[in-house]
């Protein structure tokens, strides 16, 4: 009914404790000062550079695609140490989610993230839903252990605050808010963290012993507790993008009328009541309010969203004071810079600082990001694919920002990389994509290529042999990009360790899963929220719309005939009167056309599905998954079942041969319209891979192609001329490995290409006997929107 829960917010805030300011004594009163707050976000543990496809939000941005790997912890701290150099008044404030995302996580479980970001003498940092994915203990104890930095939350309120053994360790290393001098000027910092994702921590069997504060409220309240003794607000958040907007703008929230009756009869900033669900009056009635916004902030970095705000929002709060809004990115692609100029008030006013005039930069984190130079230069030609990274100049200018990379960070990681390389053998490959694999479906909002083959590695998965299979979509996290396919990279598309579980779903309960995904996909776009296998189904997102109209109905005076829309049904579920907390309303099953391997859904049926633990135990909001109680766990990691499923697909040799299946059986192709086909863009992949070994294999004198590769005096070795060596070993490019040519890997002579391991020098050989990670949308998840 709500997102949060109020009831225990007055007690949290006064039992805060003011704290003691230290340091030299400055008099600013009446004068402009400059402060600069550095602010990064959703690190989401991407401390070791790393390649992804750019898009153009992050060109527009700055990022240079060809300036790859991106990211990493020794460039973000190389920024923000610059820019503190720079500025005079500086504070670096982090908005969440530094961990989870990569598999130096899965390996220590947080210490590194936060050892590096308290080397960086962070000033404070937001607590992330992503923080507790390997349990609120884990957090507790890193926290504890590694960070020297104030972790804030004042929208949560820790139950048993006293309890060291439970959980509620959280509510010994966490704050609501923390105050800093910077020379003079009094910065209040206010924590608010996520609400939206909460309900997954709750249900996802990692339960935080917290309550959920109200957001605004909690939010006023320690504006109005710091106001007096600071000149400016801060909130660091990681709340999202619309609901830092709604703190500043308000909002329109569900409350029983006895919950938010203390809230509606105050004087000040009173809630305004806009509709009644029931009886007016009466305590249980449910009432929609509009929530008034917080008057006194001055600045919101926020996050969650990984969205970039350039330039910076600007809201008007209720009091007509200007607050910044400002989002800068995620994946360690950015580190944001916001130059604030602001007026402190004369000794005797009680009103804050204003803000006078700002300026906001994001600074990109490529193998240029040192060089505005070189960006420029980049900026203003226009580039061949792959000719601006092999210039001299280039080269020379990202050696040149390598060396200034920051030491102290290098030095921290390398035991971390080590330990990785030996356990996770990360850079092994089984598997290439001849094109970008996509989590999600851009054209449609439906199934998606990799959440597709993802689904179907769960459900063909040996043991496991289910009839249908569902995983969220928000568990996949990243595509795979065109090139080989390392391990490396399967830890970016599952970074989580969930596990296959095996349940039975009755006929009613997959009907109720299938409208949940509806729902919860109607509230994100339409944009299917599940990646499923064995299944097919129509997304009604209009239908969610009519049914959140709560049409009222009476089941004894005509029902659904006399009270629901008759007008443009078809196609739609048949409406219901179903009974409501305040009486009954129309509604109908918003996920429709529902087949289970091609034959419709049984009501009176039992089925066997794979699906993850995650939301196995009622993460994403799959309550009708966490009440069943047939849940098995098999052990089986998403990561491994893909990477299983994806050795099993047909290799180039297979294609090329015009065989059916692979060696393990798996059909070559996609499933389109009853029949198997190979799409035409790899069948030219294959072409060219076969084309490329047969030439490594040609014989010049007494060498093959492949031994005469960068080498300057490759015809004398070999006994032939120059001119029959070049006329012999025409060499093409061959496949792109991610990085470069495989004819450029096998000669040595491009630095773009990085390290040549020997399964990559293996696969460049023989680039044909590789599997083909080759994944379509398929239609299996429909939608409808009108």
């Amino acid at each position: 009914m709500s997102r949060a829960l109020i009831g225990p917010l007055c007690a949290l805030v006064f039992a805060s404790c003011m704290p003691v300011l230290d340091g030299e004594e400055y008099n600013l009163a009446g004068q402009e000062v400059r402060l600069t707050l550095l602010h990064t976000a959703d690190i989401h543990s991407r401390l070791i550079p790393y390649d992804f496809a750019p898009l153009k939000t992050d060109t527009d941005l700055g990022l240079i695609p060809e300036a790859g790997p991106f990211g990493g912890a020794t460039r973000i701290a190389a920024v923000v140490k610059r820019e503190r150099n720079r500025g005079d008044r500086v504070l670096h404030l982090d908005s969440g989610d530094c961990f989870q995302g990569a598999p130096i996580f899965n390996q220590n479980l947080g210490e590194v993230e936060f050892r590096f970001l308290s080397n960086l003498r962070l000033d404070a940092a937001v607590i992330g839903n992503h923080e507790f994915d390997a349990g609120a203990q884990n957090f507790v104890q890193k926290a504890r252990d590694f960070a020297t930095f104030p972790l804030l939350a004042a929208n949560y309120y820790w139950d048993v605050p006293t309890d060291t053994e439970s959980n509620n360790g959280a509510a010994q290393v966490s704050a609501p808010y923390t105050i800093r001098m910077v020379k003079g000027l009094r910065v209040g910092i206010i924590g608010m963290a996520n609400l939206s994702s909460l309900n997954s921590i709750v249900e996802g069997g990692n339960s935080l012993q917290t309550t959920p504060l109200e957001q605004n409220e909690a939010a006023r309240a320690y504006v109005d507790l710091l106001r007096p003794v600071t000149d400016l607000i801060v909130i660091v958040s990681h709340l999202g993008l619309t609901e830092d907007q709604q703190v500043v703008l308000g909002y329109e929230a569900y409350y029983e009328y006895e919950r938010a009756k203390p809230f509606i009869d105050r004087e000040n900033n009173p809630w305004k009541i806009l509709e009644w669900s029931g009886e007016e009056g009466n305590p249980k009635s449910v009432v929609r309010v509009q929530i008034p916004g917080v008057s006194g902030i001055d600045v919101i970095l926020g996050g969650h969203l990984h969205v970039v705000l350039n330039p910076p929002q600007n809201i008007t709060d209720p009091s007509g004071r200007k607050v910044l809004l400002v989002h800068s990115g995620a994946f360690a692609k950015y580190v944001g810079r916001l130059d604030m100029v602001v007026k402190v008030p004369s000794e005797d006013s009680v009103d804050g600082a204003e803000l006078v005039s700002h300026d906001y930069r994001a600074f990109p984190l490529d193998s240029l990001w040192c060089d505005d130079a070189m960006r420029a230069y980049y900026a203003q030609n226009f580039w061949d694919p792959g000719q601006f990274a092999i210039q001299p100049n280039v080269r020379a200018a990202i050696e040149a920002c390598r060396e200034q990379e920051d030491r102290r960070t290098t030095d921290l990681l390398q035991k971390y990389i080590l330990a990785m390389d030996s356990s996770l053998q990360l850079t092994s490959i089984f598997s290439y994509a001849p094109r970008d694999v996509a989590r999600r479906n851009n054209s449609t909002g439906g199934d998606s290529p990799l959440g597709n083959i993802a689904a179907d590695s769960m459900r063909k998965r040996r043991r496991v042999e289910a009839e249908m299979a569902i995983t969220n979509s928000l568990g996949i996290r990243d595509n795979l990009y065109a090139g080989v396919v390392t391990q490396e990279a399967m830890f970016n598309v599952f970074p989580f360790e969930n596990t296959i579980n095996i349940m039975y779903l009755s006929g009613v309960e997959m009907q109720e899963m299938f409208d949940f995904v509806a729902e919860r996909s109607a509230e994100r776009g339409c944009v299917s929220q599940a990646q499923i296998s064995g299944a097919r189904f129509t997304m009604d997102c209009a239908q969610v719309q009519l049914n959140d109209l709560r049409i009222a109905c009476d089941p004894n005076d005509g029902g659904v005939e006399k009270y629901c829309p008759k007008d443009g049904r078809e196609g739609h579920a048949p409406w219901q009167c179903l009974e409501d907390l305040d009486g009954s309303r129309c509604w109908a099953h918003p996920a429709t056309g529902v087949q289970i391997n091609g034959k419709p859904l049984d009501p009176n049926g039992t089925y066997r599905i794979a699906t993850n633990d995650y939301i196995a135990k009622g993460g994403s909001g799959f309550r009708v998954l966490k009440r069943n109680t047939t849940r098995i766990e098999t052990g089986i990691s998403l990561r491994d079942s893909l990477i299983g499923y994806m050795q099993g697909f047909c290799t180039c040799e297979d294609i090329n041969e015009g065989r059916e299946t692979s060696k393990t059986g798996e059909r070559c192709g996609t499933l389109i319209n009853g029949q198997w086909v190979v799409d035409e863009q790899t069948k030219g992949f294959c072409k060219t891979a076969q084309e490329f070994k047969n030439a490594l294999n040609t014989q010049v004198g007494s060498c093959t192609c492949l031994q005469t590769l960068g080498k300057a005096d490759a015809a004398d070795s070999c006994g032939v001329t120059a001119e029959q060596l070049a006329s012999t070993c025409n060499v093409p490019t061959g496949p792109y490995t991610g990085r470069c040519s495989c004819r450029d890997a096998l000669a040595g002579t491009n630095p773009t290409c990085g390290t040549i391991t020997p399964q990559l020098r293996s696969y460049c050989q023989n680039p044909a006997a590789m599997p083909i990670a080759n994944a379509v949308e398929d239609a299996r998840i429909g939608r409808r929107v009108k």
